[in-house]
């Protein structure tokens, strides 16, 4: 009996842990803009080494993605929640999803002046490019990567999946 009962509980958890997932794809097969944030997100963090970041900047670079990647989740859920309820145009629906929209910009705006602080710092921008050159390796596949990139925002194959 105990152990039934402790299973249901594992197995409840895993459930949850389960839709929370599918949440997150959800959010990366039908917001274009998640998929922006996730590209920039890992842009940043490939180039963040060559700027020599303490683990205070690293924490705080994580925060800000999480905060974006959040916000971002939120703007989608409440633009579901409110086209369910309001399948026709309503003006305070329209002011809820501007809202929530506006919340991701505020977000972002901040996001991009904790970027520019970090990494707007001209001698390490061009030891980047002379890194891409010397090793081209490396620019190769930076170079690669903006096609691809362009492809995971843009060309996505979008299915809105509303089952349970």
């Amino acid at each position: 009996m105990i152990l039934e009962n402790r299973v249901k509980k594992v197995n409840k958890l895993a459930k949850s842990f389960k839709n929370a997932y599918k949440g997150v794809l959800f959010c990366i097969k039908n917001e274009r803009n998640m998929r922006i944030h996730l590209t920039i997100a890992a842009y940043v963090l490939a180039f963040s080494p060559f700027y020599k970041l303490n683990s205070s900047q690293y924490i705080m670079l994580l925060i800000v993605i999480g905060m974006i990647l959040f916000a971002e989740s939120v703007n989608t859920a409440i633009e579901f929640a409110v086209n369910l309820h309001t399948p026709y145009y309503d003006n305070l629906a329209r002011i809820s999803k501007d809202v929530a929209a506006g919340a991701v910009l505020i977000c972002a705006f901040f996001a991009a002046i904790i970027g520019c602080i970090f990494f707007l710092k001209p001698d390490i921008i061009i030891h980047i490019v002379k890194y891409m050159f010397d090793y081209p390796v490396w620019g190769c596949l930076f170079l690669i990567s903006l096609p691809i990139f362009d492809l995971f925002i843009f060309c996505w194959p979008i299915k809105v999946n509303f089952k349970k």
